[in-house]
């Protein structure tokens, strides 16, 4: 009872007391359970102080003097006041602690002050959750919500994008007190790990991520080969295109399908594997298809267009020169058999089938060379 008309004496001598500049924070905030400390910023000196009180709306919650320290029931085992500063450390908060609380100093010598500060206790953040946890999505189609949910008082919510934070745009909407994450007809820059940062003013805590993927394509779709080659070489065509998942690539030549590969090779090939190749790529799950065209040519080696080889071509040149001559003997044969019939002079027969002989072996001579 006399400790509690002393205090009772010493907080009315202090209601006139004029409060001084920055002596304490003007808002400070902390944990349920947590513990917070009223720093003041007067500096200790030679000369202790006389007094420091402490109270909490208009209850008392202690005095310190050079002599110790008096706790009111209420406070005691939870607050201490440092008499050499005049600050004050309150532990094992409840939400009932959150309110104003005020300091008066009085020196031994000197003006006494007064300060006050307003103290925030909160519930920790904690279960920070992201829901779905995967998702699956189609370009330009399909939009992504993602929703985020948490435990605690006075919380915040800030979505972060493989490391980098998420803001509102026209595709971009965050709604209900930043809990719901919208994003309307994605890209696949849209695809990543998305996570949930919830705070208030005494802790913070992150959600595990969120995967998004994002399929697109087929597009760009390349082909990538020679564009002539010659029998018996090697056709190796590769064809290529954007697309996730990958595309499944099909080949038709001239409009008749082949084969079902990113690539197409074939060994050995002739004159009927010339035409327009087509390689179709196709993602299931888009459901798109998207074809690109590549014109071949195989023609055969250089001199095999007649089809026949040199022994051959030799076998023509002596065929023809044997025709010729058989119609020459027999040519001569019939015109010597007519001029012993009319009776023409030898000589003149003799000429004239010198010069025959002679043209004809001209005209084989041509032959050959025409031939070659």
């Amino acid at each position: 009872m006399e400790t509690a008309v002393r205090l009772f004496i010493i907080f009315g001598a202090f209601s006139g007391l004029s409060e001084g500049s920055g002596v304490l924070p003007d808002v400070l905030n902390a944990a349920i359970g947590g513990s917070v400390s009223f720093n003041t910023t007067m500096t200790p000196s030679e000369t202790p102080f006389a007094f420091v009180t402490w109270s909490f709306g208009l209850n008392n919650i202690g005095i310190s003097s050079p002599s110790g320290e008096t706790i009111t029931e209420e406070y005691r085992g939870r607050a201490h006041i440092f008499h050499s500063t005049g600050s004050l450390e309150l532990r094992n908060l409840t939400a009932a602690d959150s309110g104003e609380y005020g300091v008066s100093i009085i020196p031994v010598t000197g003006s006494a002050v007064f300060g006050t500060t307003t103290l925030g206790v909160h519930a920790p953040v904690s279960n920070v959750t992201i829901n779905p946890k995967t998702v699956n999505l189609v370009e330009f189609i399909d939009s992504l919500k993602l929703s985020c949910s948490s435990s605690g008082s006075s919380l915040t919510f800030l979505w972060i994008k493989d490391g980098s934070e998420v803001t509102a745009s026209n595709r971009v909407q965050i709604t209900d007190g930043g809990k719901m994450l919208t994003i309307v007809n994605v890209t696949r820059g849209d695809q990543g790990n998305y996570m949930c940062e919830v705070s208030n003013p005494a802790s913070s805590a992150t959600s595990d991520p969120a995967t998004v993927t994002v399929y697109y394509g087929p597009e760009n779709v390349q082909i990538r080969g020679e564009n002539q080659i010659e029998v018996g070489s090697t056709i190796n065509l590769t064809c290529t295109a954007d697309s996730l998942p990958s595309a499944e690539f099909t080949w038709l030549l001239n409009e008749t399908r082949i084969f079902r590969s990113s690539g197409f090779t074939k060994n050995n090939a002739n004159v009927s594997d010339s035409g327009t190749y087509t390689c179709k790529a196709t993602n299931e799950i888009t459901g798109t298809s998207v074809s690109a065209e590549h014109k071949l040519s195989v023609t055969v080696f250089s001199g095999e267009s007649s089809g026949c080889g040199a022994g051959c071509i030799a076998g023509i040149v002596i065929a023809c020169i044997v025709l010729v001559a058989a119609l020459v003997g027999g040519g001569y044969f019939i015109y010597q058999r007519k001029g012993n019939t009319e009776a023409k002079p030898k000589v003149d027969v003799d000429v004239d089938v010198d010069e025959q002989q002679e043209n004809h072996y001209e005209n084989i001579s041509a032959i050959y060379d025409k031939v070659l």
